[in-house]
């Protein structure tokens, strides 16, 4: 195995090594996370209430107008009565009257049954606003404990990071170009060992003359399959 093979099964190596504490640290963060979209939810919930809250408010508004016409027609009404007015207008204006007075009566009971919807949401608001002090504090809590694990396992990337960065700078940069390049697409399957006569990345079979070729040669081989560079264990 040549040098510069060697070398880039080592970076290949430092990268898986870099990649895998990217899931460490989101796995650090996922107990912060839940509370974040527990707070969230309940956040979401408080703009529902206090929306039907609204709703409710202009509700009772309309009914209270709507009381306030009808109060106005009976009024009417009755004037209308003492003025005196035919029989057929008699019966006319007592229809508008019953009218009037169902009119009235539903809306009082729209009233009644919105004002107690309104105070139901009262404990409910309340409620809400408890747990997210406490959750707000859990998640403060949470967030130091985090940053400083967290800050933990960036500081073990930088060493992984710099560890490359050393390795590269005694490295032919065409080498580690052709490299990255397969690496975009190939992440941490760029350079793979070769298993059972077959590329240890898209694992199909190698045919005998490029196997021979990988044994004898110090060129640098991929896979004529998908692309990754292949080398032989030791």
């Amino acid at each position: 195995m040549n040098k510069h093979l060697q070398q880039l099964i080592q970076i290949a190596q430092i990268d898986k090594e870099a990649d895998a504490l990217v899931p460490v640290m989101q796995q650090k963060r996922e107990h912060l996370d839940e509370l974040i979209a527990q707070k969230l939810e309940l956040i979401a919930t408080q703009s529902r209430l206090s929306e039907a809250k609204d709703e409710n408010t202009q509700a009772i508004a309309r009914n209270e107008a709507n009381i306030t016409d009808n109060t106005a027609k009976l009024e009417s009404i009755t004037q209308r009565i003492k003025d005196g007015c035919s029989d057929r207008e008699a019966r006319t204006l007592a229809i508008e009257e019953d009218l009037a007075k169902e009119q009235i009566k539903h809306a009082n009971n729209e009233i009644a049954r919105l004002n107690k919807e309104l105070e139901s949401y009262t404990p409910k608001e309340q409620e809400i606003a408890q747990q997210l002090v406490l959750l707000e504090s859990s998640i403060e809590e949470e967030q130091r404990k985090v940053d400083g694990e967290i800050e933990e396992v960036k500081q073990a990337q930088q060493a992984i990071f710099a560890k490359k960065e050393k390795c590269i700078t005694s490295m032919d940069q065409n080498i580690i170009a052709f490299y990255e390049k397969i690496r975009k697409w190939a992440k941490n399957s760029s350079v793979v060992p070769i298993k059972r006569q077959a590329c240890g990345g898209c694992f199909i079979r190698l045919n005998d003359k490029l196997l021979s070729d990988i044994s004898h040669t110090s060129d640098i081989i991929t896979c004529p399959h998908c692309g990754r560079i292949l080398y032989l264990e030791s």
